[in-house]
């Protein structure tokens, strides 16, 4: 009976402690929603950049959707078009954007995450020195 009852204890302890709540990555990615961009980074690569509050013309909404579509709704003030419709994760902590299959033109985009919470993610953008928007999750 002593082998069974500790046999039961580490089985029991076992399967408290190797799941979390928190996981944001269990069973889908935790990207998956729209995310709004609350503040964002562009250091010109000399590490003098600071985060800075996003205005309504400067935010944008990004969504990913559970089925690989992206989509990207820019502020008033970007004249950025979006050609990116599909995306996928390639790594722990990348995120590859494209458009149209194979594309020439538009090849494929790669975008970092960090920081990743039910509520809010860092998404780094490819460009010049350091492009950083912090997002939090839109209902």
């Amino acid at each position: 009976m002593n082998i069974r009852a500790s046999i039961f204890v580490t089985l029991l302890f076992v399967s408290l402690f190797s799941c979390k709540d928190d996981d944001v990555d269990a069973g889908n990615n935790g990207l998956v929603g729209k995310w709004k961009m609350t503040e964002y980074l562009f250091d010109p690569g000399d590490g003098s950049g600071k985060f800075q509050r996003a205005s309504e013309g400067e935010s944008s909404v990004v969504e990913f959707k559970a089925n690989g579509d992206f989509k990207e709704t820019r502020g008033s003030l970007s004249s950025y078009v979006n050609l990116y419709t599909k995306y996928k994760l390639i790594g722990n902590d990348l995120i590859e954007l494209s458009g149209a299959p194979n594309s020439v033109a538009y090849p494929a985009h790669n975008w970092s995450y960090k920081d990743l919470t039910p509520t809010s993610v860092t998404l780094g953008f490819s460009c010049d020195g350091t492009c950083l928007g912090k997002f939090v999750a839109v209902e």
